[in-house]
């Protein structure tokens, strides 16, 4: 996901896809640690990375309201 797409967002669509990348990346982390193994162990750092863009935007449109 693109910066750009992020900006166009409002900020509760941007609330409702931080939870549901979070859920993701937790779903993530216990398959990881279990016995299974995730299937692509670096989706969990690209999960991490989109979240904070989600976080540092969403946290931009707060301080410009």
């Amino acid at each position: 996901m693109k910066i750009a797409e992020i900006k166009e967002m409002g900020v509760e669509e941007i609330a409702a896809l931080i939870r549901e990348k979070e859920a993701e990346l937790l779903s993530l982390r216990l398959k990881h640690n279990s016995t299974q193994g995730a299937e692509n162990p670096s989706r969990i750092t690209v999960l991490r990375k989109t979240i904070a863009q989600l976080k540092t935007v969403a946290n931009q449109k707060k301080v410009n309201q």
